[in-house]
């Protein structure tokens, strides 16, 4: 770990949610910049989550004991060390400390951004797992935990021209609109079945890249897979942005063994609520791990408000608008199932 001066960078969210890294490895830095870019900011007053990463920025931080009575994460042969403070507080410090980009991606996927999510909820909005796409200035909510085809959606309506305002997290208002949350998508090697019409217009060094990424991964009988991050501008030139948007209807998608689509069946604003909130848990899991493990979880009345505050959130920005269900068959390629999910909520070309 560096020991150089530590630099610190913010990022202030729609809603007004404000997120503060400091580190003295530029490499981590660079890795928030490239994720949050869209949304930095020279704001100097409190952060929402200070984040504190490398030795240098943990020693100056308010709290330089926190890793001492902190939790020791693992992935495969991955290590780092993770400490919080002021959970329930205006202000949540984190301390963090392990080597490689995995890890740093670790830092976000597995704290930052599930703590995030409560500091939404703080201001009076929902960071909601899902893929957001929108048609005639209104957005398509597609609630689904992880290796539903969330991305393969995005990319596929986002190859069509249309906007998208993410493919793993979008923010939602009480007032029923849905705020982009800036962060780049994750692609893999197998893009070019997944949305090959995505892969022909990509960069020709980035094709290059997930080519050489898929060799990786097949010579390392697929334990090394690691995504290439790119935002969908870097990957589609000319793709339009859409900050916000008019929520027009829900689309929950929920795996399961059969061989094609089921649905969509009608569902109704609580199942919603519930399966958005469960999709949040399972993605939280890290955390709360890592919160048990220090000793660090919140008192249960503070997560009890949070959780009914998410739902009171989510129950105003549904409003009265259609939710359904749709089943999703697991299969190796799934351009044609994703392109199915399109024609059923009336987002393709012809719909």
């Amino acid at each position: 770990m560096g020991q150089s001066r530590s630099k610190s960078e913010t990022y202030q969210f729609p809603s007004g949610v404000r997120l503060r890294i400091h580190s003295s490895q530029p490499e981590i830095l660079a890795h928030f910049r490239a994720e949050y870019g869209q949304a930095v900011s020279n704001g100097t007053g409190p952060a929402d989550l200070e984040v504190y990463a490398g030795k240098a920025s943990i020693a100056s931080s308010p709290e330089p004991r926190l890793l001492k009575r902190g939790y020791d994460g693992r992935h495969k042969i991955l290590r780092w060390r993770v400490g919080f403070a002021g959970l329930e507080a205006e202000t949540t410090r984190v301390a963090f400390e392990g080597s490689g980009q995995m890890v740093i991606s670790f830092l976000q996927t597995f704290y930052v951004e599930p703590l995030l999510r409560l500091k939404f909820v703080a201001r009076g909005h929902s960071l909601v797992h899902a893929a957001c796409l929108v048609k005639d200035g209104r957005s398509v909510l597609f609630p689904a935990g992880s290796a539903v085809g969330k991305s393969t959606l995005t990319l596929q309506h986002a190859a069509a021209g249309c906007p998208v305002q993410g493919d793993n997290y979008v923010i939602a208002s009480p007032d029923g609109r849905t705020l982009a949350f800036p962060r780049r998508m994750r692609i893999y090697s197998d893009l070019h079945a997944t949305a090959p019409g995505v892969f022909r217009r990509l960069p020709g060094a980035e094709q290059r890249r997930l080519r050489v990424a898929g060799v990786i991964k097949r010579l390392s009988a697929g334990y090394s897979n690691q995504p290439r991050r790119l935002t969908v501008q870097q990957m589609l030139a000319g793709s339009p942005p859409c900050p916000e948007a008019r929520l027009s209807s829900v689309y929950m998608l929920k795996p399961y063994k059969g061989d094609g689509l089921a649905g969509p069946s009608p569902s109704s604003r609580k199942e919603a609520i519930e399966r958005i909130q469960a999709i949040a848990e399972m993605e939280a899991r890290q955390l709360q791990a890592a919160m048990s493990g220090t000793e660090a979880m919140p008192p249960a009345a503070f997560m009890e408000q949070t959780l009914a505050g998410e739902r009171d959130v989510l129950a105003r920005a549904l409003g009265d608008v259609p939710i359904y269900q749709v089943l999703v068959p697991r299969v190796k390629d799934p351009a044609s199932v994703v392109a199915g999910i399109r024609r059923l909520a009336s987002l393709d070309e012809t719909g």
